[in-house]
């Protein structure tokens, strides 16, 4: 307990213990094994997040508390291990924004390159652009995150001429230099474990998410010393309609003729909608969305036993050679080893 978040500015020395009581009150779960809990971290990221151990330290257990104000998703992990664990998430452009708040315990992380930051309590690690993120620690880790949907911050950036979001990978918030975030994080955390929860209205949720988004916006000016740019804004309809029929269609052929009959707008528009945006050609969307399903696949194969040719089938291609190329493209690593849990 010694290492757990300094009360001295913030007044947030209860935090780990004020979410540790969200498993009496929200959806949670438990696990005390390395296979289930890599299994839930697969399940709940969408096939997105991997879970390793890169020694053989005891594994104690793995907990975790979710809970939703309108679009702000709010999980808090407890890690319990001698081991030295590593997740690594893989981003798309509009993937949602995230912070990452140790409450106990410190870890590392990186994305897009060697260089590595060290995150401790009293920070918050904010993470917004596309890449691999990996998080390494090791020994007991309590850890809160709140992702929030893109278009909300995006949309808040756009009220707000001066704040807006940025493009470097990582950020780390100091969160005694930033106390209106970190309060009003704190606000939402008592809410939610409170029996009357203020936050559990629509309207009152709508107006968190939106302050929350600003708070973090202007956290981020502080913490660079300098605006910095988002090409988007919230997308509009057709992006949105051509995205949903990728993810019920992807596993059939699809071009951008067919994009563009599904949502009812020239392929020209489509094209441009989507580079606006989504930062990505309508076909480069698709074969992403194909990829990441493909990656789920290959993940839960190492429990299960699978071949690369038949998920490259499943999730559309009939070329396997083409599969493994554009799947290393992607993700740094060849199906294979993925396959395998070759790190």
């Amino acid at each position: 307990m010694s290492d757990a978040i300094s009360p001295s500015a913030l007044s947030v020395s209860e935090w780990a213990k004020s979410c540790s009581d969200l498993m009496n009150r929200c959806e949670h779960f438990a696990a005390a094994d390395i296979l289930s809990t890599r299994q839930r971290i697969l399940d709940f990221s969408a096939g997105r997040s991997s879970f390793s151990v890169t020694d053989s330290g005891r594994f104690v257990g793995y907990g975790e508390a979710h809970a939703r104000v309108g679009r702000i998703d709010l999980r808090f992990l407890s890690w319990n291990c001698e081991a030295k664990c590593e997740t690594a998430t893989f981003r798309t452009p509009d993937h949602h924004v995230v912070l990452h708040i140790p409450l106990r315990g410190e870890f590392e992380a990186s994305q897009g390159g060697d260089t590595w930051v060290k995150v401790k309590p009293g920070d918050a690690l904010a993470v917004s652009t596309p890449g691999v993120l990996r998080r390494r620690w090791e020994g007991q880790c309590d850890l809160l995150n709140l992702r929030i949907g893109r278009d909300v911050v995006n949309l808040a950036a756009f009220k707000s001429s001066r704040d807006t979001l940025g493009e470097q990978p990582l950020t780390v918030i100091h969160l005694d230099q930033s106390l209106a975030l970190a309060r009003f994080i704190e606000t939402i955390i008592h809410d939610l474990n409170s029996d009357h929860s203020t936050l559990s209205d629509a309207a009152a949720a709508m107006h968190a998410e939106r302050l929350l988004s600003l708070l973090l916006l202007r956290s981020l000016r502080k913490q660079d010393g300098r605006a910095i740019s988002d090409r988007s804004q919230v997308a509009p309809y057709y992006v949105r309609r051509a995205e949903q029929f990728v993810s019920d269609n992807y596993m059939k052929p699809i071009d951008i003729e067919d994009l563009a009959t599904a949502t009812g707008v020239s392929s020209r528009t489509l094209y441009y909608g989507f580079k606006q945006h989504r930062g990505a050609s309508p076909r480069k969307y698709l074969k992403g969305v194909r990829l990441l399903r493909a990656r789920r696949r290959l993940l839960e194969a190492q429990v299960g036993g699978g071949r690369v040719g038949d998920v490259a089938t499943a999730v559309g291609y009939d070329n396997k050679s083409q599969f493994a190329r554009d799947y290393k493209d992607y993700f740094g690593e060849s199906p294979t080893a993925t396959l395998r849990g070759i790190r």
